[in-house]
């Protein structure tokens, strides 16, 4: 079992073919993934983002509704229930975003890996974060 955060998540759903199959080969090592609850509003502002740009690329998305459904079965576990003063106290001395110190607070809590694409969580916090495979 592993936290994913939404980079992993919107590369597995809606990220271009290098980082999806990054995403896929994750899912092969190990699909146990659960996720803070912000997910979906972290998931759902990449969406609204694609909606909003110009241009076919959202021709090749689903309606929301089944592309949250299919973040979302990607999910074992959604955990609702966050410390929110352990989660800025992380933020705070490893200079993280509140959600990105979200993810890390949940993986150090369970005793698991967190898998990320994004370079900052991963230089701040060696001791739970991985990178994406390749």
């Amino acid at each position: 079992m592993i936290v994913v955060d939404n980079t992993v998540l919107s590369d597995l759903i809606l990220g271009a073919d290098a980082v999806r199959e990054s995403a896929k080969i994750l899912v092969l090592e190990d699909p146990d993934w659960i996720s803070a609850s912000l997910w979906r509003f972290e998931f759902g502002n990449v969406l609204w983002k694609i909606f909003r740009s110009p241009g076919d690329e959202w021709e090749n998305v689903e309606s929301p509704k089944v592309v949250f459904e299919a973040a979302d079965a990607a999910l074992l576990e959604t955990v609702e229930s966050l410390d929110s003063c352990e989660i800025f106290s992380i933020a705070t001395h490893s200079d993280l975003t509140f959600y990105d110190a979200s993810y890390v607070w949940l993986a150090r809590e369970r005793g698991l890996k967190l898998r990320t694409r994004d370079k900052k969580i991963l230089r701040k916090c060696p001791d739970v974060a991985v990178a994406m495979p390749s």
